[in-house]
């Protein structure tokens, strides 16, 4: 048997009827590492094991005002280097304002005298090469 609106009315039943929510749990952000960010870490821990490139920092302030990070920095070095995770579907850096932002973290940290080598999920892969060109040519 099928119950109608109008049967349910006549037996004085609620059909706007909705189970009590349960309270909702705030469950701790988990942030999903790229297989990109995961490997420039892996390069990075392995260069420095090996004695390619001295000590690193990951999530390095270089500036009390503004509090910009870098993603991972050689201070010894003054170099950043910055993965942008462009390709997300909740991407900052796509906007305007985003791109505006990392517009003006780049160019304070060149006015700071960093530089600053930036990727993406299509060229990650030359780290490896730049930081080797790097200790070889700039340092």
């Amino acid at each position: 048997m099928s119950w109608t609106i109008s049967d349910l009315k006549k037996k004085n039943l609620n059909h706007n009827y909705k189970p009590e929510s349960k309270p909702k749990v705030k469950l701790p952000k988990i942030e999903k590492i790229s297989v990109e960010k995961e490997t420039i870490k892996k390069i990075l821990w392995l260069f420095h094991r090996e004695g390619i490139i001295p000590d690193y920092v990951e999530e390095l302030q270089f500036d009390d005002v503004r509090q910009f990070r870098f993603d991972w920095a050689i201070p010894q070095w003054k170099l950043a280097i910055e993965y942008e995770g462009i390709f997300s579907n909740k991407s900052g850096h796509t906007t305007i304002g985003g791109y505006t932002k990392d517009c003006v973290k780049y160019n304070l940290a060149q006015l700071k005298g960093w530089k600053v080598l930036r990727y993406t999920a299509k060229n990650y892969q030359q780290l490896s090469n730049d930081l080797k060109y790097f200790k070889e040519k700039v340092i």
